[in-house]
């Protein structure tokens, strides 16, 4: 037959454990002691028949059922503490059973029975939510209520004890032995002493204090006895002399893992020595790798350790640096005038018309043959004509009838002598004007005195020399007619030697473009102090032996801005002017004298480096920052 569904089983365990609650109380739940402060119960909740309001008799307890009810009261408590309801109903129920007048057994058994309802029913209801459907039966839902109430009451470490001292503020006046007095200031605040085999000093003392809490007052007396206290109970404490090797056997050592992701190995070892010589101690394990600190430690010391850590990690600052670079470059060249001749001359032009004849002589005959050169009239007319046959062809390279001007005299119908210019003149009109504007724009975020690089440009590879390697010519060549077994010698080298010569060039790789190294440091007037480095290079457009040359600008120093601020790191302005005249000597000063060729160049340069530096967040660690107390029970005793 088909299992009862899932809902049933969950209604019929709900009622299960809600009448479980309400039987299981005590008698004794339902008569409170007279002189406890009277609590409110629901109707039913501790019993099903109404409640009445007669008193009953307190019952006899022996002192001894007394402290052992106080025990199981308080390992009740801490079982509460870790969940372990189970386990807390049973010792609060042994309590009760103990020492019924104690109205806070009571309460504390039924808020104990409360959570273990409340923890049985979402269980259920974890267990519907799983299966998802009503086909359930009621051996696996017991299963599963199992496995969770056994994981409910898995066992857990309990963190260092701590002594549960009575608030407020108390005066002494006590005239007696060190330990009588020790004994009556600890049991005012509630907790009571044990002396340790080590002390022996019971000398009377005077011990007078007004208004002081238990810190106070056990820090007095710990200085003036030299002892110290080590907490066995919340209500108990060991009393031993304060000794090294006291301390080392008695006090109780809490060991925890510091965590410190982001961090350099460098700084994770600064870290644990930090724990190692500030603090004194000795169980110190850094972990650079794993980025985690293990230590060991007295619970004062290790949480004054841990408010110095965390300062010191929240601590830093970091700092946005905005650097401006403006660069405005401007060329003007200007070329306007005119050249005139250089010289001027007077040639025969008979004998040097001859000459040109003669000399061109085969190339007047292929023109004649081929009918471009039609020759007519005297042999002067002739000669006129080859003349200006080859003038018009190009052929005729004389500047003495190129560059002719004019001709005088005649003789025989033919002139005697030429006019002509040793070269002709020119003129200039030329404007070439270039304007280049650059602005870099650099903003760096760095931590408070931490450096950092930034670079921004290309590697430029430049050839700075060459080698060669396999046979050389000269060696090749010297061999040329040495034969080997019928084999050329030279033909050996190149295949077993390679070829006869290979060039191999040697890069070096220039950065070309920013680059800036800093290093922010905020002072303690607020303003920031950087140590920058700057560089910027670039080519330069000309040549050394086919070696580029390169512009470079640097900048190294330490400065102190205010925050918010710009200063300005550099300012270069470089101006070049050059003037190039060519004319007539004296003549060319002359103003409207044309015969001047007159040049103007103009370069201009001009660099401007700021920097604005900002904070953009701000740690706490300062001169000012937070005190860290250390108590005086963890420090090493002399």
């Amino acid at each position: 037959m088909p299992g009862p569904s899932y809902r049933r089983s969950s209604s019929f365990l709900q009622t299960a454990c809600l009448a479980t609650f309400l039987l299981a109380l005590p008698a004794s739940a339902q008569t409170p002691d007279d002189s406890a402060t009277p609590v409110s119960v629901p109707a039913g909740a501790l019993q099903a028949r109404p409640a009445t309001k007669t008193k009953a008799k307190p019952a006899t307890v022996s002192a001894h059922q007394a402290r052992e009810a106080d025990d199981a009261y308080l390992e009740g408590a801490k079982q509460l503490e870790r969940d372990d309801i189970v386990s807390a109903e049973r010792s609060f129920a042994h309590a009760v059973e103990l020492n019924p007048n104690k109205q806070e057994y009571i309460l504390s058994l039924t808020v104990a029975r409360e959570h273990h309802l409340t923890e049985l029913v979402q269980q259920a209801a974890k267990a519907r939510l799983i299966t998802q459907h009503d086909g359930v039966d009621a051996s696996s839902l017991s299963s599963f209520l199992d496995q969770e109430n056994l994981r409910a009451q898995t066992p857990s470490f309990d963190g260092p004890i701590e002594l549960d001292v009575t608030p407020g503020v108390k005066s002494f006046h006590l005239r007696n032995g060190a330990q009588d007095v020790i004994r009556a200031v600890y049991l005012a605040y509630g907790i009571t002493v044990t002396f340790d085999e080590s002390v022996t000093n019971n000398a009377p003392i005077k011990f007078d204090l007004d208004d002081v809490d238990f810190k106070t007052a056990t820090r007095v007396v710990a200085d003036m006895t030299h002892i110290f206290a080590v907490a066995v109970q919340p209500h108990s404490a060991l009393v031993a002399k304060d000794t090294t090797e006291n301390r080392e056997r008695l006090e109780t050592l809490v060991e925890e893992t510091v965590y410190l992701p982001g961090l350099s190995s460098d700084a994770i070892t600064e870290m644990a020595n930090v724990a190692r010589n500030i603090f004194e101690l000795k169980q110190v394990t850094a972990s650079p790798t794993g980025g985690d600190i293990l230590i060991r430690g007295d619970e004062p010391t290790l949480r004054a350790l841990n408010a110095t850590y965390a300062d010191m990690l929240d601590g830093g600052s970091d700092v946005l640096l905005d650097i401006h670079m403006y660069e405005l470059d401007k060329t003007h060249l200007q070329n306007i005038g005119a050249s005139t001749p250089s010289s001027i001359g007077i040639f025969p032009i008979v004998s040097t018309a001859e000459n040109l004849i003669n000399s061109n002589q085969s190339l007047l005959s292929q023109a004649i043959s081929a009918g471009i050169l039609k020759l007519s009239g005297t042999t002067g007319q002739q000669q006129l004509e080859e003349l200006a046959f080859l003038i018009a062809s190009g052929t005729a390279s004389s500047s003495e009838f190129t560059n002719l001007l004019g001709v005088f005299g005649t003789y025989g119908g033919l002139p005697l002598a030429g006019l002509y210019l040793g070269s002709s003149g020119t003129f200039n009109l030329l404007l070439n004007s270039s304007d280049v504007r650059t602005l870099d724009d650099v903003q760096i975020r760095a931590s408070d005195n931490q450096p950092v690089n930034f670079r921004s440009g290309t590697r430029y590879p430049i050839v700075t020399a060459t080698y060669s390697s396999g046979v050389s010519s000269s060696l090749a060549s010297s061999l040329a007619g040495v034969n080997i077994n019928g084999t050329s010698a030279a033909s050996l080298l190149a295949q077993y030697g390679g070829a006869s010569s290979v060039s191999v060039p040697q890069v070096q790789y220039e950065d070309l473009g920013i680059t800036v190294k800093a290093t922010p440091k905020i002072q303690r007037s607020g303003d920031v102090s950087v140590a920058l480095d700057m560089k910027i290079e670039a080519l330069a457009g000309g040549t050394i032996d086919s070696i580029p040359i390169l512009n470079n600008r640097a900048y190294t120093s330490t400065i102190s801005i205010p925050r918010g601020q710009t200063a300005m790191l550099a300012g270069v302005v470089s101006r070049n002017e050059a003037r190039d005249i060519e004319g007539v000597p004296y003549l060319s000063e002359l103003p409207g004298f044309q015969g001047t060729d007159k040049s103007t160049e103009i370069d201009s340069s001009e660099l401007l480096i700021t920097i604005t530096p900002h904070v953009v967040r701000t740690g706490r660690l300062r001169i000012t920052s937070r005190r860290i107390p250390i108590d005086h029970a963890s420090r090493t005793a002399e």
